[in-house]
C-alpha cells in the first residue's frame, strides 16, 4: 500500500514506519510541494500529514483542499498538534479525510487502514466496527456551534437564536457525542482544521 507522510517529527515516522513496515511502501515528504508532486507520481493509498506542515494562508488551503479533492480514492490522516489535550478518537470530516492525534490507538489506526474505500485494505471486513461516517450536524446545531466557539455563555446562545437554555445544552450534547469529545478545546481545534481542509463540518 503506497504511504506519504508528511510530518517533521523524527518520532512520529519511525513509530508509523514500524507500524506500517510489513504492508505499506512509504515515502517521506517535508513540505507541501513535495506532497503534491509524490502524489502525482506514487497515487498513493494513504496519506499522514502533521498539522504543523499546513500552512494558514489562503493559497495553502485552497492547494491542499484541491489535492484532496483530486485525490478522492486516498485517506488523509490530519494529526493534530497544536493541542496537548489527549485524544484517542477520530473524526472523519470527509469520506476521505480523517482528523485524530498521535495519541489514537494502534488497533483503531489498523482498522481506519482497512477501511473499505482502499481497494488495498489487507481485510476491509474489519473496519466495520468503526463508524465512518462523517460528522454532520444540523443547521440549529451549525449556528450554536459557531455562537459557541466565539465565545458566547449558553445564555448569550440563548437568547440569539431564541431557543431554551436546555436546547442549547443538547446541542452541545450532540455536538460533543459526533465528534467524540467533551472538550470544547478539541472541538474547537477539530472545527478549525475542518474549515482549513474543507468547506467545513457537513450541514443538513
Amino acid at each position: 500500500m503506497q504511504t506519504i507522510i508528511l510530518d517533521p517529527c523524527r518520532f512520529t515516522r519511525i513509530g508509523l514506519q514500524q507500524f506500517l513496515a510489513v504492508d505499506h511502501d512509504i515515502c517521506y515528504v517535508s513540505h507541501f510541494d513535495q506532497l503534491q508532486k509524490s502524489c502525482s507520481t506514487l497515487n498513493p493509498s494513504v496519506v499522514f500529514i502533521n498539522e504543523d506542515c499546513m500552512q494558514p494562508n489562503a493559497d495553502s488551503k485552497s492547494r491542499l483542499r484541491a489535492l484532496i479533492t483530486e485525490y478522492s480514492d486516498t485517506l488523509f490522516f490530519i494529526f493534530m498538534s497544536s493541542t496537548r489535550i489527549h485524544f484517542e478518537e477520530y473524526v472523519f470530516v470527509r469520506k476521505n479525510v480523517i482528523i485524530t492525534s498521535k495519541s489514537i490507538k494502534a488497533e483503531t489506526l489498523k482498522q481506519l487502514l482497512n477501511h473499505p474505500r482502499l481497494p488495498q485494505a489487507q481485510n476491509p471486513a474489519s473496519s466495520g466496527v468503526l463508524d465512518i461516517r462523517p460528522v454532520m450536524l444540523s443547521r440549529s446545531e451549525s449556528a450554536m456551534l459557531r455562537m459557541w466557539m466565539s465565545g458566547d455563555g449558553t445564555i448569550e446562545i440563548s437568547d440569539k437564536l431564541q431557543i431554551k437554555t436546555k436546547t442549547v445544552s443538547s446541542y452541545k450534547g450532540n455536538i460533543k457525542r459526533k465528534i467524540k469529545s467533551p472538550n470544547k478545546h478539541i472541538i474547537y481545534h477539530v472545527v478549525r482544521l475542518c474549515d482549513q481542509l474543507t468547506d467545513g463540518i457537513y450541514v443538513r
